[in-house]
Parts: structure tokens; C-alpha cells; sequence
């Protein structure tokens, strides 16, 4: 039975009516409501699409991970970004330990168990990384990770997202980048050629 003698209390609600206008088959109220979202926020998602580095990367198990991350920082979505970044450091760690472990099986088989933590695969990739740095970063991409992920920070800055996201790039371009040569051809930048992605971000890369 109901407590006659309790109080109203005001509250602040979320309240979204458009699935039930697609289930009473309204569509073009909702398409509207999304076109109209769209235009507003798209002067936004254009200027955050520039602050993304160009990409030419070889394709890997980590590729389609990286893509949302851009497009999730794209749409303003910062703490679902950050988030899937943890989850790109995984796969990129899976991936190089798949590729390039060749000399010690035991460790293979450790690095690539996905139910290994992710943390404890960097320091023994450290000797098949193109980028000596590429180590450190991943660290840092998690460190950033945690943070959002564990609430340690309820006010989302959107320059920790995409320092976050620009150190991503950063291992990526590192391990598996691929710049323009002769004759139409491609092949792994530099470390030079990194040194100065890294400056150009704004990232400490020394």
C-alpha cells in the first residue's frame, strides 16, 4: 500500500519518444527529427573530422576498431571513444604479437590469449615494435582509458579524447603505417617521419 503521507518529489528524467514513433510507423517525423540533428551538429563534426591525421595503414584485426574510434570523436560520442581505444590497444598488441612472434612460442600463445590483460602484453612486444616509443604509448592510450572508463573523471575534456585518439594514430602510423615512395609505390615511414607526426600533433614524443 502506497505511503499516503510521502512527499512529491521533483525529478530530472531522460525521455526519448522516438522509438515508439517508429513502432506506430511514423517514420518521416522521425527521419525530421534526425535530419534536423544532423545539420545542427554537422559544422561540429566537420571540424573535429580536421584534427584527425590522414590515414594510409596497413589492414589488421585492429583496422575496423580504429575507424569507430574516429567516427565515434567525429560524432562527439568522447567517452565511447576512449573506451574502444582500450579495446584497439588489445587488438594492435594481438596483432603484432600474431605477426611477428615468431622466435618464442610459449609467449606467443601468452600474447595472443585475449583473456590475458592487456597491460601485461606491452613490455614483452617491446622487441618486435617498429618504434621503441610504441610501448610507452600504449601505456599512456590506457592510462587515459582508465580514467573514463573507471569514472575518475566525470567531466569529459575534449583534449584528453583526442590526445588519447592522436597517440593511437600515433602506434598505428608507427607499426603499421605506410607512406608514399618511388614509382607509386608505399613502405614504412621513418622514425624521423614519426618524430615529426608526433610534433605536428602536439604529442611528447622524445
Amino acid at each position: 500500500m502506497a505511503d499516503k503521507k510521502a512527499k512529491d518529489v521533483e525529478v530530472t528524467a531522460y525521455v526519448d519518444t522516438l522509438p515508439n514513433l517508429v513502432r506506430l510507423g511514423l517514420t518521416k517525423e522521425v527521419e525530421d527529427v534526425l535530419k534536423e540533428r544532423f545539420e545542427k551538429s554537422l559544422p561540429d563534426k566537420i571540424m573535429r573530422y580536421g584534427k584527425l591525421p590522414y590515414l594510409l595503414i596497413q589492414f589488421g584485426p585492429f583496422t575496423s576498431l580504429l575507424r569507430e574510434v574516429r567516427h565515434l570523436y567525429v560524432e562527439g560520442f568522447y567517452r565511447a571513444a576512449v573506451a574502444l581505444c582500450g579495446m584497439t590497444v588489445e587488438a594492435l598488441c594481438i596483432t603484432i604479437a600474431m605477426q611477428r612472434v615468431n622466435d618464442d612460442k610459449p609467449l606467443k600463445k601468452q600474447l595472443t590469449d585475449s583473456s590475458e590483460w592487456c597491460r601485461r602484453k606491452i613490455d614483452p612486444l617491446k622487441k618486435y615494435l617498429r618504434i621503441a616509443k610504441s610501448a610507452s604509448l600504449l601505456h599512456c592510450v590506457l592510462d587515459i582509458r582508465k580514467q573514463y572508463v573507471h569514472l575518475h573523471k566525470t567531466r569529459v575534456l575534449p583534449e584528453d579524447v583526442l590526445e588519447c585518439i592522436n597517440m593511437l594514430h600515433l602506434i598505428v602510423i608507427a607499426e603499421y603505417g605506410l607512406v608514399p615512395a618511388k614509382k607509386g609505390k608505399v613502405q614504412p615511414p621513418t622514425e624521423e617521419y614519426i618524430h615529426q607526426l608526433a610534433r605536428d600533433m602536439k604529442l611528447r614524443f622524445e
